[in-house]
């Protein structure tokens, strides 16, 4: 998700949650009229921004009470309530306004566990043909001696189990990962046809003051023509073909 949409959607899902805390203020609940003045895209962004990488509740309500307790005027006797009050609320508001995103994550979420309980790894192709597989597995470290310098984990072999619960929860924000990636090695090359110096981190992309409007072209046009594609489509086909052929 890039800046300018986390920010827009940052933005909406600040004004979905004030208005329920309006409603909730107006019928006398305390902790809605408590956070009053307080809630704004600041203590919300994280939260909204982490949920599609799968952020729990329980992850959330600890990003929303850190942001609170950097507030100063926030009375610390209420940041695990008011916490815990705008994490429903944030989950809540998403669910309305982005059902569809919400099925596209239980979906991945959903086709990775049973994968995993099938005993296989998750896999799939990015649409430039790089192979992704998921290396979680059930396995311990073995322990050689009683010094904690010297620890050996064994290495991974076809009889161990994959880790449903990490095969499952890292589906998303890994497939999400690889599209971004997928992206941006997009923007590189298009950016070296046209002889832009470019450079990346992540999802920071530079290049010099006097072609930053090319490169900016280049970035939108290349996201849109990623997302063009029919990617979900062709997830679908390659699980299909590789996890159902012999059922």
């Amino acid at each position: 998700m890039s800046g300018t949409a986390v920010s827009r959607c940052g933005s909406a899902v600040v004004c979905e949650v004030e208005e329920f805390r309006r409603k909730d203020a107006a019928e006398g609940l305390k902790i809605a009229q408590v956070l009053q003045g307080f809630v704004n895209r600041k203590v919300v962004k994280q939260t909204v921004m982490t949920v599609v990488y799968g952020v729990t509740r329980y992850g959330g309500r600890l990003q929303m009470e850190k942001r609170l307790k950097e507030i100063e005027e926030f009375p610390e006797e209420y940041l695990w309530e008011a916490s815990r009050y705008l994490v429903k609320q944030v989950f809540s508001g998403i669910k309305e306004m982005f059902s569809a995103t919400r099925d596209i994550q239980n979906w991945l979420t959903e086709s990775a566990k049973l994968i995993a309980q099938s005993g296989q790894t998750v896999e799939w192709v990015t649409p430039l043909g790089l192979p992704i597989v998921q290396p979680y597995y059930r396995c311990k470290p073995t322990v050689l001696n009683c010094s904690m310098q010297n620890l050996t984990v064994k290495s991974f072999n076809s009889n161990q189990k994959p880790d449903t619960v990490k095969q499952k929860n890292a589906f998303p924000p890994n497939f999400i990962h690889s599209l971004d990636s997928t992206h941006m090695m997009l923007t590189a090359l298009h950016c070296l046809r046209q002889g832009l110096t470019f450079v990346s981190v992540h999802d920071c992309y530079w290049t010099h003051a006097c072609t930053v409007d090319v490169m900016n072209q280049i970035c939108r046009q290349q996201f849109v023509a990623l997302h063009s594609e029919k990617i979900l489509q062709d997830l679908s086909d390659f699980m299909l073909e590789k996890y159902c052929r012999y059922s």
